[in-house]
């Protein structure tokens, strides 16, 4: 019987021994994931924050490129503005001064990891943004003027009449991917959907296209409903009075030709002036940035047109 309880009680103990592992091992489980939840969690939290902030310092900076000296101003009054010290950041420019990118480090302590031997960790976070004039858009109108020195407020010719043609049946219309008068109209009325770029080719849209013409531009001028209606003085960018058109570079044009487009430039509609052949249409020069709810590409170094704006772009743009 005493050999009996002996051989139970040494059971017993072994067993003990055996929950003791196991249980440790569990706890050190635990605490990893624990690790995982909260600390792994808290630096993904911080790595957030510097990017967000990054990201606001690298656009307010890039709207002042050139002047480097007032975007790394403005870089720090926003990375300061969200609780980002500049002792954590660094803030760079290419040497054309078209890009400005935004940098941010901070050790983040842990709180479980340590019992796995890590103590902290480090969050980073980089922005690049560049400030330029539009190499290409979504919503341009089938017009195309040639290029020339513009300058805001002036009134510009956007279509020919027939005693002052671009080249010898050609006004100023443009095919936009598909040819014709309905084409031309939706066109002219909504933009076009599909994407031009600075170095596109277009084909023209020979004949004086009077009627569509009429008709697209007083759609476009009737479907403004801020009041007072736009006007140079007080105009909405995203009016359908705004008009984006392609700049292109002027040829010898004979009949149905094509144009090479060298950039994009913003005007407010005048209206149509004349009937039938001699029917013109004008806009004022506007510089600003592009419309809401159009696509758009942004070059540094594409010859400025009055279209312009800064955004993000990834580092190999």
């Amino acid at each position: 019987m005493k050999e009996l309880t002996g051989i139970f009680i040494k059971l017993k103990n072994n067993q003990s021994g055996a929950v003791l592992v196991i249980t440790a091992a569990a706890l050190v489980g635990m605490v990893g994931m624990m690790a995982m939840v909260v600390d792994i969690g808290a630096l993904t939290l911080e790595k957030s924050r510097l990017q967000n902030a990054c990201d606001a310092a690298a656009l307010a900076a890039a709207w002042e490129l050139p002047d480097t000296f007032s975007a790394r101003q403005k870089a720090q009054d926003y990375l300061n503005m969200n609780g980002v010290d500049i002792t954590e950041t660094t803030i760079s420019f290419n040497t054309e001064n078209t890009k400005v990118t935004v940098e941010a480090t901070r050790s983040v302590d842990f709180k479980f990891a340590p019992i796995l031997g890590m103590n902290d960790g480090t969050a980073k976070a980089k922005a690049i943004a560049a400030y330029g004039s539009i190499s290409g858009m979504t919503g341009v109108v089938p017009f195309g003027i040639p290029d020339q020195v513009m300058t805001f407020g002036v009134e510009y010719q956007l279509k020919a009449g027939s005693q002052d043609d671009y080249g010898p049946g050609n006004y100023g219309p443009l095919a936009l991917e598909l040819r014709g008068a309905d084409s031309y109209l939706n066109n002219l009325k909504h933009g076009y959907s599909g994407t031009i770029s600075v170095g596109d080719w277009i084909d023209t849209e020979p004949g004086n296209m009077s009627g569509p013409t009429y008709d697209g531009i007083t759609y476009r001028i009737n479907s403004c409903t801020h009041s007072p209606k736009c006007s140079i003085d007080s105009y909405h960018t995203d009016c359908p009075m705004v008009m984006i058109v392609p700049i292109y570079d002027p040829t010898l044009l004979a009949g149905r030709s094509q144009v090479k487009v060298v950039g994009f430039a913003a005007f407010l509609l005048k209206g149509v002036d004349g009937s039938g052949n001699d029917s013109r249409v004008s806009g004022c020069f506007l510089e600003m940035v592009p419309p809401d709810g159009l696509e758009f590409t942004i070059n540094p170094n594409q010859e400025d047109y009055g279209l312009r704006t800064a955004r993000l772009i990834s580092e190999s743009s």
